[in-house]
């Protein structure tokens, strides 16, 4: 007989709902980053490439994190 409440299915369950999270999160970051890299530019006309480049760098670990929580099962 197999049990369909696993104790796997609540771990899974807490992975998809962090990863949501954190991809959210990221996201979320990488959108502050970059606003503040544009409002330096404007300002000041020199390109804040730090902001910028921590911008891209949680943008892509947030598309990564939602990918995780679509796909993981």
């Amino acid at each position: 007989m197999t049990d369909s409440t696993s104790p796997a299915k609540p771990v899974a369950t807490a992975i998809r709902y962090l990863s949501n999270i954190v991809g959210c999160a990221c996201l979320l970051l990488a959108a502050i980053c970059v606003a503040i890299a544009c409002q330096v530019f404007v300002q000041t006309g020199v390109f804040a490439q730090s902001y910028a480049m921590v911008g891209l760098i949680s943008a892509v670990l947030g598309l990564l994190a939602l990918m995780l929580a679509r796909v993981w099962k």
